[in-house]
C-alpha cells in the first residue's frame, strides 16, 4: 500500500501540473476562439483523435499489456519473452493507428458528418472541422505509442516520465497560440499543428525514457499465446474504459444540432469536471493496476482487498468535496477563468450550468476508474464492456429527452446519471463475484466522510451567497483572491474534520510516505 501511494502521489504531481498548464491553455482558447464557428469545429475535429488517446493512453491499452506483462516479469520468464510481447503488440499499435490514420484522412468529411451531423446545415462549420480534422488526426499515432512506451514503465514502477507526458502537450498548444498570427490565417489552424507538435514531443520524451528497459523495434507481430491473450482483453475494453469519453462524444453528436457554441460549453465545462478526474481518478488507476494486477498474480488476498478498499475510500474522500466545490462555485469559476475577450457573459451562464450538472457525477467517474480497474486487474475486460453498452444507451435515451428543455445542461444531466449507473453495477457485479467486499474501516468511514462533505459544503454555499453578489461589477484581482480564499477555507475545514472524525491520522500519513 505504502509503494501505491507513493507513485500515487507521483502521478497526481505531474498530474496537476498539466492540468494547470490545460487550464491556462484553455484560457488563451477562450480569448483567442470563445465559442465561436471555429471554436465548435476546432473541438470537434480534436475530439475524434482525443477519444482515441483517452481510452488507449488511460484505458484500454494499458488494461490490456499491463495484466499480461505483469505476469511475464513475476514468473520470472527471460527477458526475450518480454521484449517478444513488447515488440508485437507495439508493432500491432503502430501499423494499426498508421491504418486508421489514413481512413480517417481520406473519409474525414464523413466522420465529421456522424460526430456533428448539425453541421451540415452550417457549411463554414463543417469545412472547418473536416480541415482541422485532417491536420490533426496523425497525432493518434504518436500518443498510442506512448501509451505503449507509459504502460511498459508503468509495470516496472516508474510513473513520472508518463506523467508529465501531457504537459508537452499544452506547452505546445500555449505556444501555436502565441504565434498564431505571425504563422496561421485562424487560431483554430494553430492550434491544429500545435496538437501534431505536442504529440511528437511527447513521443520524443518516451521513447528516450523506454530505453533504460527496451529497445523498441518494428517488425511483424508474432501471434503467441500472450498476445492472444492481449487482444483478447484489449478489444472489449476500448469501450469498456472508454464509456465516460463515449458519452462525451455522444453528448458533442446531440449538442451539434444546438446553436453554435453549445459544442464549446461542453468542452469547456467537461475540461474543468476533468481537473479531479485526472489528478485522483485517472492517477490511482494508472498506479492500482499494476499493483492489484501483481497481487492477483501471487494469489494474495488479503492484500487484494486492502489495496481495493483504500483506493475506493480515497476516491470518495477527494471526488465528494471536489463535486461540491465545482457545484457551488462554478459560476465564479468560469467568470474568472474564461470571460474575457470573444467569450461573452451568456457562455459563461451557459457554461456554469453545465459545469454544475457534469459536477454532480464526477463521484461516480473516479468510482468508475477504479472500480474498472479491479476488472481489468483480473482479464476481464467484457464485464465493463457490458455494463459500458447500458450506461451509453441509457445516456443516450437521457440526453434526447433533457435536451428539448435544457440544451446543453441536459446533455451534462443525462451523462452524470449515466455514469451513477455504470459505477452502481460495476460495484454489483465485483460484490456478487465476492471480489470486492467492504470491511469496516471504509463502512465507517464513508458516514464520517459524507458528514465532512455536508458540513464544508454549506460554508461553501453561504461565502459564496455573500461575497458573489455583484461578480461581474468586482475587480479582477478580488475574484482571484476572493475564489482563492473560498477554496483554501473549504479544504482546510474538510481537513480538519476528516483529522477531528479520524478518517485519516497523523499515522496513516506517515505510513503513506514513508520509504
Amino acid at each position: 500500500m505504502r509503494n501505491l501511494f507513493r507513485s500515487f502521489f507521483t502521478v497526481s504531481f505531474f498530474t496537476t501540473f498539466s492540468r494547470i498548464l490545460g487550464f491556462i491553455r484553455d484560457i488563451f482558447i477562450a480569448k483567442y476562439l470563445g465559442s465561436t464557428v471555429i471554436s465548435d469545429a476546432f473541438f470537434v475535429a480534436f475530439r475524434i483523435p482525443n477519444f482515441f488517446r483517452r481510452v488507449f493512453a488511460e484505458g484500454a491499452y494499458s488494461a490490456a499489456l499491463i495484466p499480461v506483462l505483469s505476469g511475464i516479469v513475476i514468473n520470472k520468464k527471460n527477458n526475450k519473452d518480454a521484449h517478444d510481447f513488447i515488440e508485437s503488440t507495439g508493432s500491432f499499435l503502430f501499423f494499426s493507428t498508421v491504418i486508421l490514420t489514413i481512413i480517417f484522412y481520406l473519409g474525414m468529411p464523413f466522420f465529421i458528418q456522424i460526430l456533428a451531423p448539425g453541421f451540415t446545415k452550417n457549411i463554414e462549420a463543417y469545412n472547418y472541422a473536416v480541415h482541422f480534422g485532417k491536420i490533426i488526426f496523425p497525432y493518434i499515432i504518436f500518443i498510442s505509442l506512448v501509451s505503449h512506451f507509459t504502460s511498459i514503465m508503468n509495470v516496472h514502477g516508474r510513473f513520472a516520465a508518463g506523467s508529465f507526458a501531457p504537459s508537452l502537450l499544452n506547452i505546445s498548444l500555449i505556444f501555436s497560440l502565441l504565434v498564431y498570427s505571425s504563422f496561421f490565417s485562424t487560431a483554430g489552424h494553430a492550434l491544429s499543428y500545435g496538437v501534431l507538435l505536442g504529440g511528437l514531443l511527447q513521443f520524443i520524451l518516451m521513447y528516450g525514457s523506454i530505453l533504460k528497459f527496451y529497445r523498441p523495434l518494428l517488425k511483424i507481430p508474432k501471434i503467441n499465446q500472450k498476445v492472444k491473450n492481449f487482444f483478447k482483453l484489449f478489444f472489449p475494453a476500448i469501450i469498456g474504459s472508454g464509456v465516460i469519453q463515449l458519452n462525451i462524444v455522444i453528448g458533442t453528436i446531440i449538442a451539434s444540432f444546438l446553436p453554435i457554441g453549445a459544442i464549446s460549453h461542453i468542452y469547456y465545462a467537461d475540461r474543468l469536471n476533468q481537473f479531479p478526474l485526472a489528478i485522483f481518478g485517472i492517477a490511482l488507476g494508472v498506479v492500482l493496476l499494476p499493483s492489484l494486477s501483481k497481487s492477483i498474480k501471487k494469489f494474495n488476498f488479503k492484500e487484494i482487498n486492502n489495496i481495493q478498499n483504500r483506493s475506493l475510500e480515497f476516491s470518495l474522500l477527494i471526488s465528494l468535496p471536489s463535486a461540491i466545490g465545482l457545484f457551488i462555485l462554478s459560476f465564479p469559476i468560469i467568470n474568472i477563468l474564461f470571460q474575457r475577450g470573444e467569450f461573452l457573459p451568456i457562455d459563461t451562464y451557459y457554461t456554469s450550468q453545465t459545469l454544475s450538472i457534469f459536477s454532480v457525477g464526477l463521484p461516480a467517474y473516479i468510482l468508475i476508474k477504479v472500480l474498472v480497474t479491479c476488472f481489468f486487474a483480473r482479464e476481464d475486460t467484457k464485464t465493463p464492456l457490458y455494463i459500458s453498452i447500458i450506461s451509453v444507451l441509457i445516456n443516450i435515451i437521457l440526453s434526447l429527452i433533457f435536451i428539448q428543455t435544457m440544451r446543453e445542461m441536459g446533455i451534462a444531466l443525462a451523462t452524470s446519471i449515466s455514469a451513477w449507473v455504470n459505477a452502481l453495477l460495476l460495484f454489483l457485479i465485483l460484490k456478487r463475484n465476492k471480489d470486492f467486499e467492504l470491511d469496516n474501516k471504509i463502512k465507517k468511514n464513508i458516514f464520517k466522510i459524507i458528514i465532512s462533505v455536508l458540513f464544508m459544503g454549506l460554508i461553501c454555499f453561504l461565502l459564496n451567497e455573500n461575497w458573489f453578489v455583484n461578480l461581474d461589477q468586482m475587480a479582477f484581482s478580488l475574484k482571484v483572491s476572493l475564489l482563492l480564499i473560498i477554496i483554501a477555507l473549504c479544504n482546510l475545514i474538510y481537513t480538519l474534520l476528516i483529522f477531528m472524525l479520524k478518517v485519516i491520522t497523523i499515522h496513516d500519513l506517515k505510513s503513506y510516505i514513508k520509504k
